[in-house]
């Protein structure tokens, strides 16, 4: 009858359900049942008892003895059981999205790394999972366990078949290349180039045994960031561009226009052709709805305006990005996303008020930054250094260079820290600094340093200016000590500067 279908139709899914799982989750599955089985003979064995006890105090004394007599384990408490196939694949898509529209919505680092292990105590081989756990340690800069989980994630694709089931024999080539690349991307992150260009090598001789040119794109471009350290790659990036356009790969063509337009910023382009370039890009962005290259183009465009000196159209650009409404909203509710972008717009408008004497306004926009971007989330550093920055030019423009002076190794560290910058290098120049230069003099030098390592030419000529005449008596050798506290190498143009 019709009892009897709905049976053999649930058991037909039991039995295809039970197919598809792994060795593990057999075996998890064993003792989940086994430990079900025993909880309810413990049970029938306490009903038998209840018939033989009258008094009601006497069994509620038994059962306390009972429960105080068996330890909990640590893993038994935090563990809230297994869930579903359904269930774990929403948790961790909407966790990842989270991470990367609006952190402060995730759960904390330490909390979400015990959810995920609680998943993947039952379930060792998802490897969603371990990606997972790979961007929550990215967010805590922690190399060792983004590497294993990275590593972690690639394995589990390979073992349970993912990749080649949906692309056939070359699945298992496929992951092995994409891992390469991945963690490539990893030590780039971390400034890790040396390790990165050898990742890179691996994953371009995959690619080019397996002749796929969507991994070979991406691989130039990582290529490129590696690489830009060391040399002018404009070149490079402009192939890039090319070939991301003919492959069909607009994401991918719109970072390197931006990279590209950045570089040429920096060379002292004319403003009006960087824009026309930008506008280029915005035209994929709108076309193919990528609504996180909008945000990071206005940002740009903030950027570039300071960086030539239009501060009315740097506001106006950061007041657009600001009344935006998110193209991808996080949930009902949120109009706009905390991304990088939205950070840096915020901190270029906190800057431009201080420049004009509103370090009230400014305070205020900090305050909503430092409650928009806690400091533990992975955009703070950004708030922390713009903060600095506008307490140091505060102080100088008071005459107050003692304070002054107590923010110089914070600006210069965090500034720095941008161009993954040896600490050791930085303390050494400014030791050697401290004992041959006044303090005003020490304030002025490092704050051109951070004005010229951020590009903003026009605020590092003039405070370089008035200690010319010092810098001119110390020797040649203090001059190399400060050629080290220029990350890019190009010290020169210090020196330049100073001796002519």
């Amino acid at each position: 009858g019709v009892n009897q279908e709905c049976l053999s139709l649930f058991l037909r899914h039991m039995i295809l359900a039970y197919n598809k799982l792994s060795f593990s989750q057999v075996y998890k599955l064993y003792t989940a049942l086994q430990q079900y089985f025993l909880n309810d003979e413990k049970k029938c064995g306490i009903d038998e008892n209840d018939m033989e006890l009258t008094n009601t105090e006497e069994l509620d004394g038994k059962m306390e003895k009972e429960e105080l007599d068996i330890p909990l384990r640590e893993e038994e408490i935090s563990c809230s059981g297994p869930l579903s196939q359904k269930q774990a694949e929403y948790f961790l898509s909407q966790q990842a999205s989270l991470l990367k529209n609006d952190e402060t919505k995730a759960l904390t680092p330490v909390s979400l790394q015990k959810e995920l292990n609680n998943l993947l105590k039952f379930n060792p081989d998802f490897a969603e999972a371990h990606y997972l756990s790979y961007l929550n340690s990215l967010r805590v800069h922690d190399v060792f366990s983004s590497t294993h989980s990275l590593l972690h994630y690639f394995d589990r694709l390979i073992l349970t078949g993912a990749e080649s089931k949906s692309n056939g024999d070359e699945g298992y080539g496929r992951s092995l290349r994409y891992a390469a690349l991945n963690l490539a991307a990893l030590h780039c992150r971390f400034g890790h180039y040396q390790q990165a260009e050898l990742a890179l090598q691996e994953a371009i001789r995959i690619a080019q045994e397996s002749n796929d040119h969507v991994c070979l794109q991406h691989c130039l471009s990582w290529l490129h960031i590696s690489e830009q350290k060391i040399f002018d790659s404009c070149v490079l990036l402009e192939h890039s561009v090319n070939k991301s356009l003919h492959f069909g790969l607009p994401y991918l063509a719109s970072l390197g226009i931006q990279s590209l337009v950045q570089q040429r910023a920096f060379a002292g382009k004319a403003a009006n052709k960087l824009m026309d370039a930008l506008k280029d890009s915005d035209l994929l962005h709108w076309k193919h709805s990528l609504s996180e290259l909008i945000d990071i183009s206005i940002a740009q465009k903030t950027a570039i305006w300071r960086l030539y000196g239009r501060s009315t159209m740097a506001l106006q650009q950061a007041q657009t990005l600001l009344s935006m409404n998110s193209l991808e909203a996080v949930n009902v509710g949120v109009q706009q996303n905390n991304t990088e972008a939205f950070a840096v717009v915020l901190c270029h408008l906190a800057e431009l008020h201080a420049e004009q004497g509103y370090f009230a306004a400014a305070s205020e926009i900090l305050k909503h930054l430092k409650e928009r971007f806690p400091p533990n989330s992975q955009h703070a550093q950004l708030w922390m250094l713009f903060d600095q920055k506008i307490q140091f030019e505060r102080a100088m423009n008071d005459g107050r260079y003692h304070i002054a002076d107590s923010l110089v190794a914070g600006i210069t560290y965090m500034g720095l820290g941008c161009f993954y910058t040896s600490p050791t290098a930085l303390c050494l120049s400014l030791i050697s600094l401290f004992s041959l230069v006044p303090s005003h003099s020490l304030s002025l030098l490092a704050y051109a340093n951070f004005s010229y390592l951020t590009s903003d030419l026009l605020h590092a000529l003039p405070l370089l200016l008035p200690i010319r005449p010092l810098f001119l008596a110390i020797p040649v050798f203090h001059l190399k000590l400060f050629h080290e506290f220029d990350p890019s190498s190009r010290g020169s143009w210090f020196l330049l500067c100073l001796c002519v």
